[in-house]
């Protein structure tokens, strides 16, 4: 396998339909716009699953020839010149270099929307494999993708071989870039390969999908199983999808990469859909509305630590803004004390930097990026900390490591305090799944009462160890885990609810 040489790609986004602003070329500045070598640079050593793959390509002496990396927090709907200049300099490279390279690897997420194309990847998928057609080229196309991708059958029919995440929270990615990446060496070896999927109808909100709890947990169980007995099956994706996305191709699938007989890897395919519709009991959860959440945590028994008050409608990492106050500005007006939440406000923020750490300030906070997530708070404290905002992660193995690395950058940041609560202003949304954002602006969530945490499942590996008690709960938001409640046009009732 040494001696190998692979051109090197990455396209990262999952596109929220709902969110009216778009993402554009600036977004992708900041969460990661690299070309050529930086590719390399700036990955190396990072955590992140490119990082996953250069680690296993230079164990096997591979030479790495970077085109373009690009990639944005999850949002709305994906501007035409950042897909423009994707193609401009991953295609330059792919025109220099294809008729010597062993193989084309590709790090995506797999939930890509954009102004013109409802299935980005797919659509690049088929570009790649239309060139190679067409220069008479035959080297496989391997792609690491993100367990929320929804794949489509372009995506499996113009590809080699996909490999998702196993576990969400992703724990996982950098490893599954590297585990790809040892498939990838058997392909490049001249391993023959098909690849097979299985749509479903089904469409499960993120608060579903937890692999941690069925019906992801008893698939992935089963899938791992298989792949253990049959050698012939080199791997097998439960896709848990992404229900945000207003396209033919959102939902639960699976997918298969096999070396065997076609008809046997589909059964295997039918066989994990059934475990998957006989384990559905909770795969449409409900958010409780928060005095009912108050009257739990002041009647029931518990340990001792922080009651977590998870907000999934306002859920970061599924692409809201997380400014939303449809849960704190209640919760604050209940009169309960040492209260622990973060808010993405640049202003606020700004403001605060403005004038001196330890001054008193009136400030509206929060809901200025649309209407759908609460109205501003008027929050009067003390300016306990300022800082820029970068943070090292505490867990190299968080979820946030997938989508960001491990070196984080929260813009300039500000923690407000009053009697009631200490609020953490970001200036760039940042999703909560490493403590190490809060335990870097002076902030131990451990001792609060309370924390507010905008999230549907991705948090848990970070904050339910210090947890007495978890909690999601209802208020207004576009990542509600009531998907009826959102306007869509293609996918139906049926898909989007368990009646």
């Amino acid at each position: 396998m040494s001696g190998k040489r692979v051109l090197l790609a990455g396209l990262f986004h999952e596109t929220h339909s709902f969110l009216h602003q778009k993402t554009g070329l600036d977004a992708f500045a900041v969460g990661g716009l690299n070309i050529g070598q930086e590719v390399i640079t700036k990955n190396a050593g990072n955590g992140s699953p490119t990082d996953g793959f250069l680690d296993y390509a230079g164990s096997q002496d591979w030479e790495i020839v970077p085109a373009i990396q690009m990639a944005a927090n999850p949002s709305g709907m994906v501007t035409q010149d950042v897909i423009d200049i994707f193609y401009k300099h991953f295609f330059e490279a792919f025109d220099r270099e294809s008729a010597h390279v062993d193989g084309i690897f590709l790090v995506l997420h797999g939930a890509m929307v954009s102004e013109n194309c409802d299935d980005v990847e797919g659509a690049f998928l088929r570009a790649i494999h239309q060139r190679l057609d067409a220069k008479g080229i035959n080297i496989p196309v391997a792609a690491v993708i993100d367990l929320h991708a929804n794949v489509s059958e372009d995506m499996t029919n113009y590809s080699t071989c996909l490999y998702s995440y196993r576990m969400n929270p992703h724990s996982d990615a950098r490893e599954a870039a590297l585990q790809t990446g040892v498939l990838f060496g058997q392909l490049m070896d001249g391993r023959a390969v098909t690849q097979h999927h299985l749509a479903t109808r089904y469409v499960i909100p993120p608060t579903g999908l937890a692999t941690s709890a069925d019906p992801m947990k008893s698939v992935q169980a089963k899938a791992r199983a298989i792949e253990a007995a049959d050698r012939d099956i080199l791997c097998i994706n439960v896709m848990g999808g992404y229900s945000y996305a207003d396209i033919a191709d959102c939902g639960f699938s699976i997918n298969c990469c096999t070396s065997g007989n076609p008809d046997k890897a589909l059964g295997y395919l039918t066989s994990l859909l059934k475990v998957f519709e006989a384990n559905m009991a909770n795969a449409y959860p409900t958010e409780a509305a928060l005095h009912t959440v108050l009257d739990r945590i002041d009647t029931e028994p518990r340990g001792d630590g922080p009651v977590l008050l998870v907000e999934p409608a306002d859920n970061i990492g599924g692409g809201t803004p997380g400014d939303g106050t449809g849960l704190l500005a209640p919760l604050l007006e209940t009169g309960r004390k040492n209260i622990v939440a973060i808010l993405n406000d640049a202003e606020a923020a700004s403001m605060c930097h403005a004038i001196s750490k330890g001054d008193t300030v009136t400030l509206l906070i929060g809901a200025k990026t649309d209407k759908h997530h609460g109205s501003p708070i008027e929050f009067s404290g003390r300016i306990r900390h300022l800082s820029d905002g970068k943070f090292e992660l505490e867990n190299k193995q968080s979820h946030l490591a997938s989508m960001m690395g491990t070196h984080i950058d929260m813009g300039l940041c500000a923690v407000l305090e009053n009697e009631q609560a200490t609020i953490l202003l970001t200036s760039r949304k940042t999703p909560p799944m490493d403590l190490g954002q809060l335990h870097s602006q002076g902030i131990s969530p451990e001792d609060a009462a309370l924390v507010v945490v905008k999230a549907a499942v991705s948090h848990k590996d970070a904050y339910d160890p210090i947890a007495a008690a978890s909690y999601n709960v209802e208020s207004v938001g576009l990542c509600t885990s009531n998907l009826t409640t959102l306007p869509y046009k293609i996918l139906t009732r049926k898909q989007i609810s368990a009646t």
